[in-house]
């Protein structure tokens, strides 16, 4: 296999790039594998289109391929063990990278929801689909995403009908449950299989949200020496200082501000654990930021592990937020120095790339629409997720490269076909340039093919244009092929 690139030419030749992701994958048979890595590049072509559309009118071609997808002798953990290597392949290019961490849940109404259990909770029990687990690599100093090492599938076994959760009851039995049975010890597990495939991992930081601040998590990755950054949910008992976390972080003095750009979000429905909230519109708040090193107390309800974990936090608060919001607030435990204002301020800006997994979600679920793919059985949607997952994280890369290099010759995106057949479909009174134009201009004029226009004046492409124009863009180019070949 040549040499994994997530820039340039790699990414805009689809076939270049699934021989990377795919051409690895063992499955029983070289056929498969080569049936494999140019379905591959078909959906590449076609993120959101369906399996039989992207086989473009060839009956054989389809035919093929649903063979592919309904082969049991096809493990879909052999298929994405192809993408988690051609990952590690990058990662070890890079000085210093982030295992970022976060579940999403895929719902699917279609007739293969009879075999999936429950993802809901709450009032929503009973939800058919799948939990979902990424860990995405990035690149810690560029925020680049660099691909998958690792994903886990499940779902909960599903309530009786009729029958209503006993909360109160559930909660005991959780408490008495191993760690190790717990569905909480997905993080863990993550980890331990992104370390199995990178093998040194002195510099890997693992970055997590509010789920993962789970006493036995934060255990093992201080006993097993791995770098970390986790936002803290539980207000912990401190053996250093007198009181609990977050109020003894609120005392520490003001070290510093930044501004944190504070994301939109919709309403949200609660749940038996979570309280309803209210949608909350973008905002850039200006935080305070506090430092201090701190014992974290075992809880009372352990019985085993360290009786406490000694970790350094950055903790940040919104000043002078907007009436009726809450002030936003990240606490950061973290085994990272933060002595210095370089050294904490690092700490909070690897935080921030944690963002970019939501992004893979969105990506995965607009951009591939891997909730819409009708296969009849657990098997075949776990293959075309396999496919899908590392083409929703190209479509993060290619936006990177959007927003990264701005001002760079097109030509890292798109071959000189491409960018040609753009320019004279967007720009019809001007000649082509000999000159190529800009990535800007390139995922400009993509996203005009679908029918963008920048009405808010922002410059930012939604991912449904993106994805649409691209579509569009691979369509005027095979068409520019099929009339060269006949001429």
């Amino acid at each position: 296999m040549n040499d994994t690139d997530t820039s340039g030419s790699a990414l805009a030749d689809v076939e270049r790039w699934a021989e990377q992701q795919f051409g690895d994958c063992q499955l029983g048979d070289t056929r498969r594998t080569r049936r494999l890595v140019d379905y591959a590049a078909r959906q590449a072509v076609e993120p959101a289109a369906s399996t039989h559309s992207v086989c473009a009118g060839n009956d054989a071609v389809a035919e093929g391929t649903y063979r592919w997808m309904r082969n049991h002798s096809i493990d879909p953990k052999a298929v994405e063990e192809g993408p988690f290597q051609a990952t590690v392949d990058v990662c070890g290019r890079r000085k210093l990278v982030l295992a970022v961490q976060d579940t999403t849940t895929l719902v699917f109404a279609h007739s293969v929801a009879d075999e999936l259990g429950n993802v809901g909770g709450g009032k929503e029990h009973n939800v058919p689909g799948l939990l979902v687990h990424s860990t995405l690599m990035v690149d810690a100093h560029s925020g680049e995403p660099l691909g998958l090492s690792d994903q886990q599938r499940w779902s909960r076994p599903p309530t009786p009908v009729g029958s209503k959760p006993k909360r109160p009851k559930a909660t005991q039995q959780h408490k008495r449950r191993a760690y190790e049975d717990k569905e909480s010890a997905k993080w863990e597990q993550a980890t331990e299989a992104m370390c199995g495939r990178l093998l040194d991992t002195s510099d890997v930081i693992t970055v997590c949200d509010r789920e993962a601040d789970i006493y036995e998590y934060l255990s093992y990755l201080i006993r097993g020496g791995h770098r970390f950054v986790v936002r803290a949910a539980q207000d912990r008992s401190l053996l250093t200082h007198k009181g609990n976390l977050f109020d003894v972080m609120a005392k520490q003095p003001v070290v510093g501000k930044r501004l944190v750009e504070i994301a939109q979000r919709g309403a949200q429905r609660g749940t038996a654990k979570q309280k309803k909230r209210a949608a909350r519109p973008a905002r850039t708040a200006c935080m305070s930021i506090r430092v201090a090193t701190v014992a974290l107390a075992r809880p009372a309800n352990r019985h085993d592990g360290p009786e406490s974990l000694r970790v350094a936090v950055v903790y940040l608060r919104e000043r002078n937020a907007p009436k009726g919001e809450d002030p936003a607030e990240w606490l950061l435990l973290t085994t990272e120095r933060i002595s210095t204002r370089r050294e904490f301020e690092q700490v909070i800006q690897h935080y921030e790339h944690r963002w970019l997994i939501e992004e893979f979600h969105k990506s995965w679920k607009t951009g591939c629409r891997i909730e819409h793919r009708r296969f009849q059985s657990v098997e075949n949607l776990e293959r075309i997720m396999a496919v899908t997952a590392p083409i929703a994280v190209r479509l993060l890369q290619l936006r990177f490269l959007s927003r990264s290099t701005p001002n760079k010759q097109c030509t890292i995106i798109l071959s000189p076909t491409q960018w040609q057949c753009l320019f004279a479909k967007t720009e019809p009174e001007r000649p082509v340039p000999k000159r190529p134009p800009s990535v800007a201009w390139a995922f400009r004029a993509i996203a005009r093919l679908a029918g963008w226009r920048d009405t808010k004046r922002t410059g930012k492409v939604g991912w449904q244009m993106l994805w649409r124009g691209w579509a569009k863009l691979e369509s005027l180019v095979e068409g520019w092929r099929l009339a060269q070949r006949r001429s």
